[in-house]
């Protein structure tokens, strides 16, 4: 899709949230004129670029830090690692597979995909785009977001869904109006943030009073020694894998995902079709990826050894984080991590739901300011 004018109407700046204006330079490139977009914020003057049709509405110490053009004064280094982690991680493992339908429903349950028709919603954390394409298939209009490169990728993997809008924009600046989404999902993100409950809260804001949100997070293993153990040696691992440069970590994700294939999914397979041995073999870790092809696991692989940052929660503390944020029909559910839901309740103790996300919404950002994570 072409970014034009009429998207701006959706959008609005990261900074102050002021309304946005349309702006094109031209310049003369070998033999003839070439045009650059960008859009610049009519209240703070701030200035974004436009490149393959994204919208790159990023602060701009972020954007040149992410870059590596600029200064990371008051930046949080692990965030802008995270960004050019998954930036090469989705560039390379680009595809898109027909097994990720299925998966994103899973993560929808219980809603079905006649959930989304009409609804406006924010893909928090889009990657690849592959969620944001199922959901557009469903009958949404997506406004789907990453920090770093990834976006690229999205763009091109939704590139046939009129209804899929790409921007590159951090999660806790977000470029939208308040409460201007029915339905928010964040799958496998917010536990990648130097502070991923700040994050999710900040997501409320941009929730519709009545509106649901959808989050899946890693889960802590509980009273399951073989996890456990398994567990801490990966993390042990990443001490190692995560210094490594990215090009190292990808030929790395090889054996890695085979000796997992070797040890437990495929002997998961095997035990689970034999009578008397089914509770046995559930017990055995990575199973889940007997559901997919070898793909799916060298992926997650990638991915445990490539993320500077990996934050891991009990059910309960899933379950507090939904709580003290004031949702409503609170759920949290396993799905090999924890998928936890909620809906924004029309008011809170007399107070508008706009009233209480303003209230909540500056006293987050302003604490996350505090502490470094951005400038």
């Amino acid at each position: 899709m072409t970014f034009t004018e009429k998207d701006l109407n959706n959008l609005c700046c990261p900074k102050c949230q002021g309304s946005l204006r349309l702006g094109v330079r031209t310049r003369t490139a070998g033999s003839g004129l070439s045009y650059q977009l960008s859009v610049q914020c009519t209240q703070c003057a701030e200035k974004f670029p436009v490149t393959n049709g994204i919208p790159r509405l990023l602060l701009s110490p972020l954007r040149e830090a992410l870059l590596g053009t600029g200064s990371a004064t008051g930046i949080d280094a692990q965030q802008v690692a995270t960004a050019q982690s998954f930036g090469f991680e989705w560039d390379h493992f680009s595809e898109m597979r027909s097994e990720w339908e299925q998966a994103f429903l899973d993560y929808m349950m219980p809603h079905g995909p006649g959930f989304f028709v009409g609804k406006r919603v924010l893909d928090a954390g889009c990657g690849s785009g592959r969620y944001a394409y199922y959901a557009a298939r469903y009958g949404a209009d997506v406004w789907a977001v990453d920090l770093g490169s990834a976006v690229d990728v999205a763009r091109r993997n939704t590139a046939n869904c009129v209804s899929v809008h790409i921007v590159q924009a951090d999660l806790y600046h977000l470029p939208f109006a308040p409460e201007s989404f029915d339905f928010i999902y964040s799958l496998g993100v917010l536990h990648h943030l130097p502070d991923p409950e700040a994050a999710f809260r900040n997501l409320l804001g941009f929730l519709k009073p009545s509106g649901e949100i959808q989050i899946y997070l890693y889960w802590k293993p509980e009273g399951q020694p073989l996890k456990r153990a398994l567990l801490s040696a990966i993390t042990a691992t990443r001490q190692i894998t995560t210094r490594l440069p990215h090009r190292a970590i990808y030929v790395l994700a090889f054996p890695a995902a085979l000796m997992a294939y070797t040890f437990f999914v495929l002997p998961y397979k095997v035990l689970s079709r034999i009578p008397g041995l089914k509770r046995f073999a559930e017990l055995m870790p990575m199973k889940q990826y007997a559901r997919y092809r070898f793909h799916a696991c060298l992926l997650d692989q990638h991915d445990r050894l490539s993320a500077p940052i990996e934050n891991r929660y009990t059910k309960a503390e899933v379950e507090a984080w939904l709580k003290r944020a004031g949702l409503e029909e609170v759920n949290v559910r396993p799905n090999y991590g924890w998928v936890g839901s909620g809906r924004k309740p029309e008011s809170v103790a007399g107070q508008s739901a706009s009233d209480v996300r303003q209230h909540e919404c500056t006293n987050l950002v302003s604490s996350s300011l505090d502490r470094d994570i951005h400038s």
